[in-house]
């Protein structure tokens, strides 16, 4: 429907009628697009409204069209709570994906990168002289990517599942960010991520794995890392039980909880982890521009 309405601003019926709908479904939809602030209404006629055309149309910077044709997979998926209520098993989605939704789930995670990337990029420190970025289940390697167009001479490898690869070369190919990012098969969870790397990112994954295998995890990745390298945590934060009600946070710790086989943490928990692997000088940023995410670095010692 916005796609259509990128288009050109049409009635219910037309719009029910171009797409093979019900015309009084479409209209219920469309009221509440509306209510959302995504469609203005005038007449008779919708049309995407200037907030809608900033996400939804052709020339969209930010774009959420493919976050949006992700939908199916993940109402799916949400579907499932009263089982996990009942057995605590999440879904984890990762593991049942077809071909097909793993396309269009790397194509709306690059929507999604491209709204936080700046706030990893302006945020993570650098060692002097870095060259060698190890982004772990990084995907289509954006973030990476960026990080190292700010640091001429950082070169980035994504490490991640095989399922990802192919459609992840190809969404680096058409974004013109494969001069600086290349892949490799590899699992955050066991095996090698790679060695001597000055930075590692990991962003948005943690949230899919509990505590004792994230502890796990950053033991190797301190290993893979040399004496002064970064790693940059960047994930969605949980609020505290005794924190007020927040929507979008608590909102993201139950999805998770039903779509992988863990829930999202506090920046806390990330600098108790990261010190208990042995990394020194834990730094939690924040920022009011990206409610409910937290970056946190630290590096390797030196000696």
């Amino acid at each position: 429907l916005l796609a259509e309405l990128a288009a050109r601003p049409a009635t219910a019926a037309e719009l029910a009628k171009a797409r093979g709908l019900d015309a009084e479904c479409t209209r219920l939809v469309l009221r509440v697009l509306r209510a959302m602030g995504y469609v203005d209404l005038d007449g008779d006629r919708f049309a995407l409204s200037p907030m809608g055309r900033a996400y939804f149309a052709p020339e969209a910077k930010e774009s959420y069209r493919a976050f949006v044709e992700y939908g199916a997979p993940q109402w799916d998926m949400v579907s499932k709570l009263d089982e996990v209520l009942k057995t605590g098993a999440g879904v984890d989605f990762h593991e049942h994906h077809t071909a097909d939704e793993w396309d269009v789930y790397q194509r709306a995670m690059i929507e999604n990168a491209r709204a936080f990337a700046w706030f990893v990029v302006d945020n993570t420190p650098v060692p002097a002289g870095a060259t060698r970025l190890i982004d772990v289940a990084g995907a289509h390697g954006f973030v990476g990517a960026e990080l190292c167009r700010k640091h001429p001479g950082l070169r980035s490898t994504v490490v991640d599942r095989a399922e990802a690869l192919p459609r992840a070369r190809a969404i680096a190919e058409e974004g013109g960010w494969s001069d600086v990012v290349s892949f490799r098969e590899g699992d955050l969870r066991a095996g090698d991520l790679g060695e001597d790397g000055d930075v590692m990112l990991l962003c948005n994954i943690l949230h899919h794995f509990p505590a004792d295998v994230n502890v796990d995890a950053l033991t190797r990745v301190k290993r893979a890392l040399r004496p002064g390298g970064t790693v940059a945590i960047f994930d969605i934060e949980t609020p505290t039980d005794d924190a007020k009600p927040d929507a979008a946070g608590d909102a993201f710790a139950l999805y998770f909880r039903i779509t992988s086989t863990s829930t999202c943490f506090r920046g806390d928990d990330y600098v108790d982890w990261l010190r208990g692997a042995g990394f020194v000088d834990a730094r939690i940023t924040r920022s009011v521009k990206m409610p409910s995410r937290v970056l946190v670095t630290a590096r390797t010692p030196t000696a």
